[in-house]
Order: structure tokens, then C-alpha cells, then sequence
């Protein structure tokens, strides 16, 4: 699906973490020859992890509140709100109606939740612009990301001392969206059902509510998807823009692994200089990775300009898309570390 949306611009981005950070090594249980390869494949050496009770709503809220805050928004002109995110707070009601309530938000603004994991910003933005274009609304509010590493459940997360506890980071992201002239929100995106159960997290929840947190992933299956299916839409994409990849300051992708990274960038013909990375300190954040790494490359420059970012997120569903971002650097805030915790008055173990 080709979407190209008018007058609409990206005109905030923020993200959260905790403030919790530990080294792979301290979490990991196996040997330094093991622990070595992980960090040399991988490129994590370490990541954020959510508090006790803090959950992917407190991060957002956190995003959501900077980008509010500093920017002087005014709450009731924001008429979208979509919550992206597997890793929500309940079962019900969508976490996008108690962020309403957290953050203010009119009762005209619709709320609702996309359950995507690392496309989840390309989906999301792209979903938002389209409320927002056919809508009297004046602003959309998106908020992306997971909490992957705090609850351990997930596609392939097994024992603490996994590769893949040890590859996921908690985060979350908010993006803003404004009409504009003159502006457009233009991105690809693609699903493929077959490959569900490569990436998969089936027990505990409706269908089979009792059963291990998680299965091992097909890596194999998601390694070939991703270096083949990605570049090719990559290349799909900028041709119909009729652009170069060298007209992009920035190539940002999903922050899945340097492996992954590498072998991508290398089927594009983007050069290693400008992909920006950020998975070495946070980890795989899901959704969040790509607003993530752009808030890590810009949000504490002071340099004010517009960049024009090629963006690609891709994994569970199968699902992938590809936007181009043009944005000033001025918007892009820099990263919050999120101390916020929302107490529902909910007993726990009842």
C-alpha cells in the first residue's frame, strides 16, 4: 500500500526511557566467550528497562508530555490520539482512552490502540495523518514503542539470561502531527500473514490463555524477510518519489541488529556513515527504535536545520513500511527520562 497524504508535517518528536541502564554483561548469566559474540552480532552492550510497575503508558505519557509542554500545544486541538504498542497495560480498555485521561485530551479526540511492534511507527504516522486529512481536526498525537525488557514477554524471550532478554530495551516515542501546506506524509507499507509465526508470543491471552511467556522465533526466517523484503520495498518507494538514496541525510531504520543493519544498508547502497545507530546503548526498542534514533542523533544538537530522513521499520506480523521524514531539528526534543507512574488503584493478585 502506497499512501501520499497532503499538508500534513511531522512538526514533534520526543522519546522516553527509564532511568535504569545496565551493561549485557551484568545481566547476562553465561561465559564472556558467549557474551562476546552476542555484543559482536547484535552491536547491544546494553539497555534501558522499565521500573517495577512502570509500564509502555508511563514512557508514552512521559514523550507525550515534553512535546506538549515545550512546544505550547494546546490540548484541545489535539483530535487524534494512536497508541502503537504490544505491550499494552491491560487487556481492556485500550491504553489510548487512559492516556487521554492522563494527558487532558478533549473528549472529542478519538483514542484507540494499533497492536504493532517494530513497523509501528511507519503504521502509526501513517494512520494518524489519514484521521487527521479527512478530519476537521487539527493535530494528531502518535505514540510508539514497547516495554519488552521489563516484562520479558515477547517473540523468542525466554530465561533472563537469553540472547534475546538480552537484545530488547524499553522505550517509548511521540510524534505530533500538524497540517501544513506545501507539506505531504508519503510511506509504503506491506503485510505478510504467512509468516506470523516468526515472530510470535501466542499463550496467555485469548486463544490459549495458559502457557510459557513465549517460543522460539524462526531467526532464520526473519533474517531472510528482512534483508530481501526491505531493501526491495526501499527501492520501490524512492523510485515512485522519483529520488535518489543519496538525497537522504539520514537512512534511519529499525534498530533489529547490526547484522540485520549492515546487510540492509548494503542492499540499498547507503553507506554505514549515514545510518545513525542507536541500538549499542538502548537495545531493540520495537516501534520506538526509529523515532528513538532520531531524537538520539538530533535532540541534543543545536544546530538548526531541516533534514530529510528515509525511515524503515520491520518485523512481527510480517509487516514493513518505508517513509520519508522532513523535519527541523528544532522539533526533534531531546531524549526525557521518564519517572512517571500511573497509579489505577487496581489490587494486584486478586
Amino acid at each position: 500500500m502506497y499512501s501520499a497524504l497532503k499538508d500534513i508535517r511531522i512538526i514533534g518528536m520526543a522519546a522516553a526511557v527509564s532511568n535504569t541502564w545496565d551493561s549485557v554483561r551484568e545481566l547476562s548469566n553465561e561465559g564472556e566467550q558467549i557474551i562476546n559474540k552476542f555484543i559482536k552480532t547484535t552491536g547491544v552492550e546494553g539497555r534501558y528497562s522499565a521500573a517495577p510497575r512502570q509500564c509502555t503508558s508511563d514512557f508514552y505519557f512521559s514523550a507525550a508530555e515534553k512535546i506538549l509542554n515545550e512546544k505550547g500545544i494546546d490540548r484541545s486541538e489535539i483530535g487524534v490520539l494512536v497508541f502503537v504498542a504490544q505491550t499494552s497495560d491491560y487487556g481492556i480498555p485500550a491504553t489510548a482512552c487512559v492516556l487521554q485521561h492522563r494527558l487532558g485530551l478533549n473528549k472529542s479526540c478519538i483514542a484507540f490502540d494499533v497492536n504493532l511492534g517494530c513497523s509501528g511507527f511507519v503504521y502509526g504516522v501513517s494512520i494518524a495523518a489519514g484521521l487527521l486529512k479527512n478530519s476537521d481536526e487539527k493535530k494528531a498525537l502518535v505514540l510508539v514503542g514497547d516495554t519488552l525488557a521489563r516484562t520479558r514477554k515477547g517473540y523468542g524471550i525466554g530465561q533472563r539470561s537469553s540472547n534475546t532478554t538480552l537484545l530488547f530495551g524499553d522505550a517509548s516515542s511521540a510524534i505530533l502531527l500538524d497540517k501544513e501546506k506545501n507539506c505531504s506524509i508519503k510511506s509504503a507499507m506491506m503485510s505478510d500473514g504467512t509468516g506470523h509465526k516468526a515472530l510470535s508470543a501466542p499463550y496467555n491471552a485469548w486463544k490459549h490463555p495458559v502457557g510459557p511467556e513465549s517460543i522460539p522465533g524462526d531467526d532464520i526466517a526473519v533474517f531472510n524477510f528482512t534483508i530481501n523484503e526491505v531493501p526491495a520495498l526501499v527501492h520501490e518507494y524512492i523510485e515512485k518519489l522519483g529520488v535518489e538514496m543519496e538525497s537522504y541525510d539520514d537512512l534511519v531504520l529499525h534498530q533489529a541488529n547490526m547484522m540485520i543493519i549492515k546487510n540492509i544498508a548494503k542492499r540499498v547502497g547507503m553507506p554505514m556513515e549515514k545510518i545513525p545507530i542507536s541500538l549499542d546503548r538502548f537495545g531493540n526498542t520495537s516501534g520506538a527504535s526509529v523515532p528513538l534514533t532520531i531524537v538520539d542523533k538530533y535532540g541534543a544538537s543545536n544546530d538548526s536545520k531541516e533534514v530529510k530522513m528515509l525511515t524503515s521499520g520491520f518485523g512481527v506480523g510480517l509487516s514493513w513500511g518505508v517513509m520519508e521524514v522532513k523535519m527541523n531539528t528544532d522539533d526533534i526534543l531531546p531524549l526525557t527520562f521518564g519517572k512517571d507512574r500511573y497509579d489505577d488503584d487496581y489490587p494486584d493478585n486478586v
